[in-house]
């Protein structure tokens, strides 16, 4: 039988590999929401202990630690692999996740530094890391967000200053649920039309 592919895989660069990658890794729909449930739990913290460093920092290296696990679990759900175990790709999907991580030094320095910027520091670092995975995934709601996150973390840090530790983790919390939603229902899609290709061959 046919390996099931969306229609799509035939038609853009390296379509076959991306193809696939989406099919192991659910295009990291799990990961997604789950950074969205991180999101406004920072707010929430932030919501009360304002712009001390040291509650700001138990949660960011709790939910740092929580994130990942989470997210890997709640992807296992959906019937996906954060690893992309079995994908050729798997190895710049690794660069691409160590890359994230080797941020996080910077956002610990404005922790203890510059308090005020570390809201606005990890939207925009999260943020960027969505545009590769988008062209990856085929995915315009990562590009969406990755844009989204940036823009909307400059324009609150800007222009609400004095809340913008809080207004910036709920804007993005609402920013990946939605992502996530889409990315979902497009990975919907893509299944039937990998069934219906392969009931056609």
């Amino acid at each position: 039988m046919p390996e099931a592919l969306p229609g799509w895989a035939a038609r853009v660069p390296l379509g076959i590999a991306r193809a696939r990658l989406v099919a192991i890794t659910r295009r990291g729909v799990g990961m997604t929401l789950a950074s969205a449930a991180f999101w406004l739990a920072v707010a929430g913290v932030a919501r009360f202990a304002g712009l001390d460093p040291t509650p700001l920092g138990v949660c960011f290296l709790v939910g740092g630690a929580l994130v990942y696990p989470a997210g890997w679990l709640c992807n296992r759900a959906f019937g996906g692999d954060l690893t992309a175990r079995g994908s050729e790709l798997r190895g710049l999907v690794g660069a691409l996740t160590v890359g994230q991580m080797l941020g996080w030094p910077l956002l610990v320095a404005l922790l203890w530094l510059r308090t005020d910027l570390v809201a606005f520091a990890l939207a925009a670092s999260l943020g960027a890391h969505f545009l590769p995975y988008g062209w990856l995934y085929r995915a315009p709601a990562y590009h969406a967000l990755g844009v989204a996150s940036v823009a909307t973390g400059a324009a609150l840090q800007a222009g609400a200053t004095s809340v913008a530790n809080v207004a910036i983790p709920a804007a993005m919390a609402a920013l990946y649920l939605a992502a996530g939603i889409v990315v979902w229902r497009q990975n919907r899609r893509d299944a039937a039309d990998a069934r219906i290709s392969a009931s056609a061959c």
